[in-house]
């Protein structure tokens, strides 16, 4: 008996120690060394759970120990078998867990490619990363070549009818399919990338151009993971001009009860003339680009209203007095950009002959005048006893063809402040003459950049073994917020000396809580915080912006990449800015409903998500009081208010604000 007791007693020792040692110490799997650096260790103790062994299995796989990397991330699996960003540990803990992802890029590596394609595939399914995305492409690359197949470009097809189109939009729209079995890896409109994230063997695409006024050669390319190329190219004509008429000649025949009136003289459009009338008698036979006429008409009226449309629907119009006797008009130039345009020619409109330089004058237009408008259209009138030669406005030619009386239209596109348009005309004989118009452009209210939502970012926790171009990563991330010119970004250098009044390191902002405090004491709405790994295979960054009044993460956006240069660290900074960008899209909508202290939208779940900031504002339309010319909307700001519930095509939200109990149906919302 006494013996029994001695072998339990030692057994329970030797149980304990064991216990004691799986508990405290690394498990039972060996530590692991190469080029005198230790692998499979952990942080604190081994206890056995799911991300235990996923950092121990990391740990391995950096070493690249990789049967022992895979038994540690199949025992994490085993126990927790989803891939996710902030899985929560114990307590407040939460790390980023992407087992999956980390077995399919071991399998990468070892040369299992059908394991690999599998993982990866589960993992982007479970939690969509870039990471995940990248070694995906690499390992569908790595699977072509083996196949040994021809590879063929990829298909590439335009959603334009021809290779060379004429429009009047604003923007142009771009469209297009890029498709390839093989799967496309870009694509580039102009040189300019497409965003998107992942290979993929059908990528339907459409892209906005701010084209002006003329051709513009468009070049689109195609690329599959191979590298093979498809090009196409397109030349888009950008008409937004009214046609040019050439009056030669009108003679009025006075007769009972009717006055007799002919008028002659061309119609010039480079898209195509479709329509031409006087009095809303149709001349017939307009076609091509230029057309000669000569109508005869019978009136009862004091003026000739004359309408002339091209192609693409672009309008002249203009109104032309009669006198009660008969005239013979000398030649007149008349041209427009828009449709609703009617110039009322003055009775001197045909003056005696002088050797005076051309006469400008602007419809609607003060010397000086503010606007509320992105863009404004300029339309005057140019007169000279001879032929006017030249006519510019911003050293831009408008003038097509000559003529004693032109009238012009050109639009501008203005910046915020001052601008000046100079408009230039000379004359056959020499003769010059100058205008200058200064248009000042105001931003409405709830639409100025100071309205955006404020945000800064904190340096970003460092794991691994983190290079100097990493530590770059903070600095350029704030450079490419700024470049996006969507969020207003917290001045560095206050921060800074917000950092030394509270007596604090740079390195105590990787703490989230101590950054969203000093979030709050810089005034920013939001801060940008997160980790920056750099491992052996590459550097993969994962940014959170979290709203400092809710402490709520709202978005959360990662990159990755191979290349470890200064560079590429660069790239990986704007890919992330641009990230945010497409997921906080400046929309705006109508409030259709009130209900106590919320508002419903028009905004639905394809264009705002929970949480997200509304700007509530009424619009105010304003003439000028002189002219009367509609110079645009300014705003006020009754509020803001913060979105509750998304539903298909409305949203809820919540009001707050001096003003919010001025808030009523037709007022409208913007984000923040």
């Amino acid at each position: 008996m006494k013996g029994l007791k001695e072998f339990i007693f030692c057994g329970l020792v030797i149980v304990t120690a064991a216990l004691s040692f799986s508990c405290t110490g690394q498990g039972w799997a060996p530590v692991q060394v190469r080029e005198d650096k230790e692998y499979g260790k952990v942080r604190g103790a081994f206890r056995h759970r799911w991300w235990n062994y996923y950092e121990r299995g990391l740990s391995f796989a950096e070493g690249q120990f990789f049967p022992e990397a895979l038994s540690d991330l199949e025992q994490a699996i085993r126990q927790r078998g989803r891939d996710q960003r902030r899985a929560r540990t114990y307590g407040m803990h939460f790390i980023d867990y992407f087992p999956h992802r980390e077995v399919g890029i071991i399998s990468y590596e070892t040369g299992d490619l059908n394991t690999a394609k599998k993982e990866l595939e589960l993992s982007l399914s479970h939690f969509p990363s870039s990471k995940a995305r990248f070694y995906l492409d690499l390992v569908r690359k790595a699977s072509i070549e083996k196949s040994g197949k021809e590879v063929l470009p990829p298909r590439l097809t335009l959603g334009l009818k021809t290779d060379e189109v004429w429009t009047r939009d604003d923007p142009v729209v771009l469209s297009g399919l890029a498709e390839d079995e093989h799967y496309v890896a870009g694509i580039a409109i102009s040189g300019v990338p497409v965003f998107f994230e992942g290979a993929q063997k059908r990528i339907p695409f459409q892209q906005s151009l701010n084209l002006p006024q003329g051709r513009h050669a468009i070049k689109v390319m195609a690329r599959n993971l191979l590298g093979k190329k498809t090009r196409r190219s397109v030349v888009i004509h950008v008409d937004r001009d009214g046609p040019v008429v050439a009056l030669e000649e009108l003679h009025i025949a006075p007769a009972t009860p009717f006055n007799e009136v002919t008028i002659s003289g061309s119609i010039y459009d480079e898209s195509g003339i479709s329509h031409l009338s006087v009095n809303g008698e149709p001349i017939p036979g307009p076609e091509g680009v230029e057309f000669p006429f000569t109508h005869r008409l019978a009136v009862d009226t004091d003026s000739l209203e004359l309408v002339a449309r091209d192609q693409l629907g672009n309008q002249t119009s203009a109104s032309i007095p009669l006198a009660s006797s008969s005239l013979s008009y000398r030649p007149v130039l008349l041209a427009s950009a828009r449709s609703d345009v009617a110039y009322h020619l003055v009775a001197g409109l045909f003056s005696p002959r002088d050797t005076d330089p051309p006469i400008i004058r602007i419809k609607g237009w003060a010397d000086r005048q503010t606007v509320y408008l992105e863009k404004v259209y300029i339309e005057g009138l140019v007169s000279d006893e001879s032929n006017v030669e030249t006519l510019t406005v911003n050293k831009s030619p408008v003038l097509r063809h000559k003529g004693r009386h032109i009238f012009f239209s050109h639009m501008a596109s203005l910046e915020e402040g001052e601008n000046v348009l100079t408009i230039e005309a000379r004359d056959e004989a020499g003769n010059g003459a100058t205008r200058t118009l200064t248009i000042i452009r105001c931003i409405p209210k709830a639409l100025q950049f100071a309205e955006r939502l404020s945000l800064t970012a904190f340096p970003f926790e460092q794991r691994g073994q983190v290079s100097e171009a990493c530590l770059a990563f903070q600095d350029n991330l704030i450079d490419a917020l700024v470049d996006q010119n969507r969020f207003r970004i917290i001045e560095r250098d206050k921060l800074d000396a917000i950092l030394e009044e509270q007596k604090l390191s740079r390195t105590k902002l990787c703490d989230r809580q101590t950054a969203l405090r000093l979030g709050k004491i810089v005034a920013a709405q939001c801060i940008v915080t997160g980790s920056i790994v750099e491992s052996r295979t590459g550097i993969e960054a994962v940014a959170r912006l979290i709203d400092t009044e809710t402490s709520e993460i709202l978005s959360t956006q990662d990159v990755y990449d191979e290349v470890k240069d200064i560079a590429a660290l660069r790239g990986l900074a704007e890919g992330m800015a641009v990230k945010f960008h497409r997921d906080f899209p400046l929309v705006d909508g109508l409030v259709v409903e009130r209900k106590g202290e919320y508002i419903f939208t028009d905004l639905g779940h394809d264009a705002i998500k929970l949480q997200r900031r509304l700007i509530v504002y009424r619009e105010e339309e304003m003439k000028h009081p002189m002219t009367g010319k509609m110079v645009g909307s300014d705003n006020v700001i009754l509020g803001g208010a913060r979105v509750t519930q998304v539903m298909p095509e409305m949203s809820k939200a919540e009001l707050w604000g001096p003003k919010m109990d001025g808030v009523m149906p037709l007022d409208r919302v913007i984000s923040e």
